[in-house]
C-alpha cells in the first residue's frame, strides 16, 4: 500500500536549526556563584538542566516566569548578577547551522512548515531577534506556550491538530531519538537528525511520492 505524500514538515530548534551548548551557561554563571556548591560548573549545570530535575523544565514549560525563574536561581546559588546581567548570558548560546537554513527556505511554500520546539521565553525571544529563519515557518508550537515539553504527547498533539491533516502526512525532524519515537508512535514519519548533509539525504526519499511528482524535493 503507498504512504500518502507528506504535506507537513516539524522542526525542532536547537541543535537542528541552531546549534548550542548549554555548558558554556553553567560556566559563565558558576563565576558569579557566591555558595561554594555551585561554584563547580558542573553542579551546576546538573542543577539547571538535569532532564528530570532540572531548573529549566519548569520554564521550559510555562510554568514560571522568566523574572520568576531567574529569582530562584539567584535565591539558590547565591547569585551576585542583576536580570538584566543574567539574561545575555543564559541566551547568546546559539548560532545557525546555514546548510539547514538553506534547507528550510527551499521548502517554504511547498510543504507546511512548523517549529515543534522545547524553549523557554528570554531563548526564543532572543533567537527572534537574531535568527531570521524562525520567521519563515508558517506556526510555532512552543513548550513555554504550549504548557508540555516533548517528548509529552500533548505537545504532539497540538503540533497534529495545527496540521490539519492525518499524522501520516507529518514528517518530524528532532535530534533526540526519544521524541522521534512519540512522533512515530502517533503516526507522523520522523527523521533523526545527524548532519545537514544526512538530512539532505533523508528528506530526497521521504518527501518523494509517485502520486504527487511535482512535490519531489532535491537539495
Amino acid at each position: 500500500m503507498t504512504q500518502p505524500p507528506i504535506e507537513t514538515i516539524l522542526y525542532d530548534l536547537g541543535n537542528v536549526i541552531l546549534p548550542f551548548n548549554n555548558y558554556q551557561i553553567a560556566e559563565k554563571l558558576s563565576r558569579a556563584a557566591q555558595r561554594k556548591e555551585f561554584q563547580d560548573p558542573q553542579k551546576l549545570f546538573s542543577y539547571l538542566f538535569d532532564l528530570q530535575k532540572g531548573v529549566i523544565n519548569r520554564f521550559d514549560a510555562g510554568k514560571v516566569s522568566p523574572r520568576e525563574f531567574f529569582q530562584s536561581i539567584k535565591e539558590t546559588i547565591g547569585l551576585s548578577l542583576s536580570f538584566d546581567e543574567f539574561v545575555p548570558i543564559w541566551s547568546d548560546i546559539f548560532v545557525e547551522d546555514q546548510e539547514v537554513s538553506k534547507i528550510i527556505l527551499s521548502q517554504k511554500g511547498r510543504w507546511k512548515l512548523g517549529l515543534l520546539s522545547n524553549t523557554d521565553p528570554l531563548h526564543f525571544n532572543y533567537i527572534l531577534s537574531k535568527f531570521s529563519i524562525v520567521k519563515a515557518f508558517d506556526k510555532w508550537i512552543l513548550s513555554y506556550e504550549v504548557g508540555f515539553k516533548k517528548p509529552a504527547v500533548e505537545i504532539f498533539q497540538r503540533a497534529i491538530e495545527w496540521a490539519s491533516v492525518e499524522p501520516q502526512k507529518i514528517l518530524f525532524i528532532d535530534d533526540v531519538k526519544t521524541h522521534i519515537d512519540v512522533a512515530v508512535f502517533l503516526g507522523m514519519h520522523g527523521i533523526h537528525f545527524l548532519s545537514a548533509e544526512q538530512l539532505k539525504e533523508e528528506l530526497s526519499l521521504k518527501l518523494y511520492s509517485p502520486e504527487r511528482p511535482g512535490k519531489k524535493w532535491t537539495a
